[in-house]
């Protein structure tokens, strides 16, 4: 009798710290929110449609360098240091897609078609001057091949930064494509951004280094503004994938494919060694396979770099862009 009284208790214990822990949860996401508003972009706003988005412009001249993001909350900051160390002699192009950061979101679906019309909106409002060289990092890669098949005569080139295969359903085994497809646990990182505990879940995303002081601030603190974008995007992922799938050349248009070629890169994710070996040879055969999307390719390997090689090895992204 004594022990069901003090399991009880335990239980009305137990049941107020997690009440007390959820109720100091949004009473913290909501005082980060109100700060969180204060921080003022830092770059420009632009109407496109019927809502307004976020770009950071740096430089200017012709060509263009169009910078289009991974699957990622962090938004244009992805590309912030590269794009503040590249010479102001041509302009650069950063932006946050639809509900990404500073952007609204707006009421157009996420399909890589009308995600590329927004982008073409936003660059003709902001005139940023033409042709455009676009630079697109894995899932950023897959959405810039709708760019050039909409607007072909206004793409002088096209850099795919370990990008994403489309079809990568056709290298890889079934347990390990659903392994590299399972995405964010969309209802937990709901209940993480309501409870404040995304916000900390995401801190120092980016690497510790005092050019990341910035993003490593501004990504956590917007990540409510950004959270229910980013799933959306996973959420159509596949149907995005099937579209870019159609999308068979870039015609003549120039192709840079840069890829990582860190033999270690799938350590930290990928335990089983078969698997991991596996990930690493097709990988290499997707991204072998990308160089067909142009006449006019060349495969540049990245040997120190895993997955964001504009951070492991920006040097060598920067010098293709400066040639």
């Amino acid at each position: 009798m004594k022990t069901l009284k003090w399991l009880k208790r335990l239980g009305m214990a137990l049941l107020a710290l997690i009440i007390l822990f959820l109720v100091s949860g949004i009473i913290f996401e909501r005082i980060s929110r109100s700060e969180a508003e204060k921080i003022k972009p830092d770059g420009e706003l632009a109407k496109v449609g019927n809502h307004t988005m976020h770009y950071l412009k740096q430089g200017s001249g012709g060509p263009s360098v169009v910078f289009e993001t991974a699957f990622d909350p962090a938004g244009h900051l992805q590309w912030y240091p590269i794009q503040q160390q590249l010479p102001k002699t041509y302009t650069t192009f950063s932006y946050d897609r639809s509900g990404i950061l500073w952007s609204e979101r707006g009421t157009e679906p996420k399909t890589g078609q009308k995600m590329a019309e927004e982008l073409h909106t936003l660059l003709e409002n902001a005139k940023i001057p033409k042709p455009y060289i676009l630079v697109g990092h894995s899932f950023g890669g897959t959405l810039t091949r709708f760019f050039v098949q909409q607007y072909p005569q206004e793409v002088a080139g096209v850099i795919w930064v370990d990008s994403q295969h489309p079809e990568d359903e056709k290298y890889l085994s079934p347990e390990l494509y659903k392994m590299v497809n399972q995405g964010l646990p969309g209802g937990f990182l709901k209940f993480a951004n309501t409870f404040g505990i995304a916000r900390l879940m995401f801190k120092n995303m980016f690497p510790a280094g005092a050019e990341y002081t910035y993003q490593n601030s501004v990504m956590p603190a917007l990540l409510y503004k950004s959270a229910d974008a980013v799933l959306e995007e996973q959420d159509q992922m596949k149907s995005i994938k099937k579209e870019a799938a159609g999308i068979q050349t870039l015609g003549a248009i120039p192709l840079y494919v840069i890829t990582a070629a860190d033999k270690t890169r799938y350590n930290r994710f990928i335990k089983n060694e078969k698997l991991k070996k596996e990930m690493l040879t097709a990988w290499d055969k997707m991204q072998q396979d990308l160089l067909k999307m142009s006449s006019d390719s060349r495969q540049i390997m990245a040997p120190e770099s895993g997955h964001y090689i504009n951070q492991d090895q920006p040097r060598l992204l920067k010098r293709l862009l400066m040639k």
